[in-house]
This record gives C-alpha cells, sequence and structure tokens, in this order.
C-alpha cells in the first residue's frame, strides 16, 4: 500500500479512537471501563478494547498495527509488530470531540426505546460542543445500552463541515460482540523490545526523513494549484 495512504488510514484510525472515547463516556450512567468489542464504522471492523482510560484499536487495513489511545493525558502511542518499532505523541488537535473532554457540553432528549443486538437500549437525540466553541456543534442519534450501564452501541453523528474522516458529514458506528471485563493491562503497553521511532512512516518501514520529504511536496502541489 502506498506510504500516502497508509499514513490517511492511519489519521482515521485516530479520529476512530476519538470517536470511541465519545462511545465509553457519554452515558449517564456508569458504563464498562474494562471491555473488549469490535467496532464498526465505514463497512470495517476493526477489534479494540477498553480498559479504565485507554482504549486500543487495530487496524485492519495494516497488518499489525496498533494505536493505543490514553484519554486522561492525550498521548497516542502507535506500535507494528510487522517492524516492532512504536511512535508516541500527543496529537495538537483532535479532529473529532470527546465528550469526555472537560470543556464539553452534552444535550441530550430520550425519544425512544429500541433493541440492538439483543441489548434493551434507550435511544436519545443528543448534541455535544465546546464551551468556548458553541456554534461548532456535533448532531447524533444515540443508542445506550441498559444491560450494559449505558455503554453507547451504536452512534450516528452529523459533523460540521471539515471535521469528517473521509470527506462524509455523517459518521456511523456500533460496537459488537462485547465482552466486559475481558480486556488485560497488557494489551494497552508496547511489547518489550520494540524500538522507538520519530514519525509514523519510519514505524512503517520508511527511510527517516520522508514524511517530511512528502510534506514538503504536499505543500508544493497545493501551490500550483492555486
Amino acid at each position: 500500500m502506498p506510504m500516502k495512504n497508509r499514513s490517511g488510514l492511519t489519521r482515521n484510525l485516530l479520529c476512530s479512537l476519538i470517536i470511541l472515547g465519545w462511545l465509553a463516556s457519554s452515558a449517564l450512567a456508569a458504563p464498562p471501563d474494562n471491555y473488549t468489542a469490535t467496532m464498526v464504522m465505514e463497512g470495517m471492523s476493526m477489534p479494540m478494547a477498553k480498559w479504565k482510560n485507554k482504549t486500543r484499536m487495530e487496524n485492519p487495513m495494516m497488518k499489525g498495527m496498533v494505536t493505543i489511545h490514553d484519554q486522561a493525558t492525550g498521548k497516542v502511542i502507535m506500535y507494528s509488530s510487522e517492524t516492532q518499532t512504536y511512535t508516541e505523541e500527543t496529537p495538537k488537535e483532535e479532529k473529532m470531540l470527546s465528550a469526555d473532554d472537560p470543556r464539553a457540553v452534552v444535550e441530550k432528549k430520550k425519544i425512544g426505546t429500541e433493541k440492538i443486538d439483543g441489548h434493551p437500549c434507550i435511544k436519545y437525540d443528543a448534541v455535544i460542543y465546546l464551551k468556548e466553541k458553541p456554534n461548532e456543534k456535533y448532531k447524533a442519534i444515540l443508542w445506550e445500552a441498559q444491560d450494559l450501564g449505558g455503554l453507547v452501541i451504536r452512534q450516528e453523528m452529523s459533523l460540521p463541515p471539515g471535521k469528517g474522516m473521509t470527506g462524509k458529514e455523517r459518521a456511523v458506528v456500533e460496537l459488537k460482540d462485547i465482552k466486559v471485563g475481558a480486556a488485560q493491562p497488557s494489551m494497552f503497553e508496547v511489547p518489550k523490545g520494540y524500538r522507538k521511532v520519530g514519525s509514523m512512516m519510519e514505524m512503517m518501514g520508511a527511510p527517516a526523513g520522508m514524511e517530511k520529504q512528502m510534506q514538503q511536496l504536499e505543500e508544493m502541489m497545493k501551490r500550483k494549484k492555486r
């Protein structure tokens, strides 16, 4: 797979993790903080796990790629079992707002009940936005599983312009095959012996400095189009 496409897929995976933070924390009740599941989004099924403030996801399009997001610190770790390397960073900006952000305002209104995959759910209309950005609102429909402590197992979110991961303005996310208590702390650690590298592309086997060269090339192409 071309490096540029790989980079885009990984950025989408980061956004998926942020959405997962919304799924796991937006309920009024106390959803489980230890479980594994399959996250279905944009036609892809992604194995994921949650343990306390950390989420873990495997990229189905990139063999051996795992992304871990610490919601408490904002830190993101990616590692590859193929190259036995990892990166660690704190993104400057998140494309998707998480409901557990202390600055966030979440407004919900019950609109009905429904059963999804055998789980009795309360269905809500919801709006989420930052206190300092009340005009940038995310509208969503949520299904909170009552037998799972209010865990959101399905979400249909309308995104502000430019916030979509694949250019779309609507994202549908579902959690399936949920196993409460199945996550282990070791799943959220980089395996011993892995080497830390400076960038995601270097982790995937690209020569050091190639990412910067590609960014410069993209900037040149943008200037030519103007």
